[in-house]
């Protein structure tokens, strides 16, 4: 059974519309909604905005339930200017932008010498690629912080430390570190909603938000049908 996870209701109501036979339960604050999804078994649910909520949801999921794989879906902002809204965002490799405890000897980087690098799953990326898709698809670094991108420094800090990133968001990083620890394989597959060399990007991301949904969930769905083939 893979784990859908995705952050916000517009993020999760485009996937659910998509799943049959669904079924509701509940643990603690977690909805989980157990269907079928291009004739697989997921269980899809929103981990609420930001690590901490996505390191818990995802806590709680792994610890209750038997999960093959963890898909984490959604929008996200890119960071190259060369990139547009819709365009999609695949990690390889994912870390914390805002995490910073370079004084113990923990690297700021993509590098080995940062033990919070987490690597998405080979086997899943490569499906992935099979896909036809009607958008550009980035494969790179991605990071996680418990920010919203939208000003110059915060994108000079970002780009100072970690300039392979194709983009940002808020809960990959701390669902790939629960993965992890799990030894479940994950992917983060994102869809850009906004652009955060564009000074209006705040606004770019509620124009897009329902955009980006749908299409992170239609290719979700193509995606989930294409693992087990």
């Amino acid at each position: 059974m893979y784990a859908i996870i995705g952050a916000m209701d517009e993020e999760v109501s485009a996937l659910r519309h998509r799943m049959q036979d669904v079924e509701l339960k509940s643990i603690g604050p977690v909805d989980f909604m157990f269907g079928r999804l291009s004739d697989n078994e997921v269980v899809l649910f929103k981990s609420g905005i930001g690590l901490s909520m996505a390191a818990m949801s995802t806590s709680i999921c792994l610890s209750h339930y038997a999960i093959d794989a963890v898909i984490n879906i959604g929008t996200a902002g890119g960071l190259k200017p060369e990139q547009n809204v819709l365009d999609i965002v695949v990690s390889d490799k994912i870390t914390y932008h805002d995490f910073d405890i370079t004084p113990f000897g923990n690297e700021r980087n993509f590098s080995n010498r940062n033990r919070f690098v987490f690597k998405g799953d080979k086997h899943m990326m490569d499906v992935f690629k099979q896909l036809e898709l009607d958008h550009p698809v980035w494969i790179g670094p991605l990071v996680s912080g418990n920010q919203f991108i939208h000003s110059y420094e915060q994108l000079a800090t970002i780009e100072k430390y970690f300039p392979e990133a194709i983009a940002a968001e808020m809960e990959g990083a701390a669902i790939a570190h629960v993965c992890s620890s799990f030894n479940c394989p994950f992917i983060v597959i994102r869809s850009l909603s906004d652009i955060a060399h564009n000074p209006k990007n705040d606004l770019t991301f509620d124009e897009y938000l329902l955009q980006a949904s749908e299409r992170s969930a239609g290719f979700t769905e193509a995606f989930v049908k294409l693992l087990n083939q």
